[in-house]
């Protein structure tokens, strides 16, 4: 099966095989950085921020990105989405993006609701030494397990499950998360492990409600990939990712945001179409060259989200310069399915 048969695969290989033309061809029309916003639900998708306590460039480009989407942006935002690898897992990290939003906020003229996805380095602590916090694979997992990650992260955002959901403005939103991590099973790696309870409680969520034409948002901080015909795919970042996407293709009105790869916003893979939409929203604290793979340490970014009906504007944002990104400007109308 050629690549342009296999979409998702852009967003692993644009990364990690250095493509640069897209794979396939899709409905989006880019738009002008200056073209008006429309009124509506206005939310912004950001992932990847690092907050390690010991990492002070990585807490300056979180505070940055907070101050420009918590007082820069007209309208008001609705919802800060934050889709996973918050810090290392480690206590002070959780301290550190807490005090950072504290100090923000306490600046800001508005108080834009915050949720939180989790993602693989939610687990890292595995690699820190337990006493030091020094980087220590060779000692993996330092005493951890992924009950105390997870506990960690959920007293963090306040739930008690990894997976959630909420309707905002009449709009539904479903948040993913992994359950599992290396820790438990070294196959998993850095993939996103969804028990049978999290996919059953995801199809039901789907039906709930659905109106077509009109969006869901689906967040998860690793991206299905598709395997493109071949019995195991090439790049594999959820465990389940065959099960997950047989569940998502009924719903073309899926628009799904993943994190994960840092790829550098406007490269190919930024935004793929198949049975639904995908974006994959950079990283705050360090995005990468889809091409070299190098990291870009002058960037910082994120994505600002329009609806309005069926009608879904996304805009990419350069949180250092306080700038629009041309290059990442796409609108999809989902009414003309």
């Amino acid at each position: 099966m050629s690549l342009a048969n296999r979409p998702f695969a852009t967003l692993g290989e644009a990364l990690v095989e250095g493509r640069t033309q897209p794979a396939v061809k899709t409905a989006f029309r880019p738009q002008g950085s200056n073209q008006p916003l429309e009124e509506g639900l206005r939310f912004a998708v950001i992932s990847d921020i690092h907050v390690q306590a010991s990492d002070q460039k990585a807490q300056v480009k979180f505070r940055t990105a907070l101050e420009d989407l918590f007082s820069g942006q007209q309208p008001v935002l609705d919802e800060l989405v934050v889709n996973g690898d918050l810090g290392d897992g480690k206590p002070n990290d959780y301290a550190t993006v807490n005090a950072i939003m504290r100090e923000v906020r306490a600046r800001s003229l508005h108080r834009v609701p915050v949720v939180f996805t989790i993602g693989n380095h939610e687990f890292y602590k595995a690699y820190h030494h337990p006493v030091t916090e020094a980087w220590s694979p060779a000692t993996f997992p330092n005493g951890e397990t992924d009950a105390k990650a997870l506990e960690r992260f959920l007293k963090f955002a306040q739930r008690d499950k990894v997976y959630t959901d909420r309707y905002i403005k009449g709009y539904h939103f479903i948040f993913l998360g992994s359950e599992r991590s290396a820790m438990s099973d070294r196959s998993i790696g850095d993939s996103a492990y969804l028990s049978s309870e999290q996919l059953t409680w995801l199809k039901q969520k789907l039906r709930e409600r659905y109106t077509p034409g009109k969006p869901v948002f689906v967040f998860l901080h690793q991206p299905p990939v598709l395997s493109g015909g071949r019995s195991q795919p090439k790049y594999r970042f959820v465990v389940q990712q065959d099960e997950l996407l047989e569940i998502l293709k009924p719903y073309p009105d899926v628009v799904f945001f993943a994190g994960h790869l840092h790829l550098k916003l406007g490269s190919p893979g930024t935004m793929v179409q198949d049975s639904f939409t995908m974006f994959n929203d950079s990283s705050t604290s360090l995005p990468r060259d889809s091409v070299t793979r190098k990291p870009l340490p002058e960037k910082s970014e994120g994505m600002v989200v329009e609806v309005k009906g069926s009608r879904i504007t996304v805009r990419g944002r350069d949180f250092l310069q306080h700038q629009w990104l041309p290059e990442a400007q796409y609108t999809v109308d989902l009414g003309q399915h």
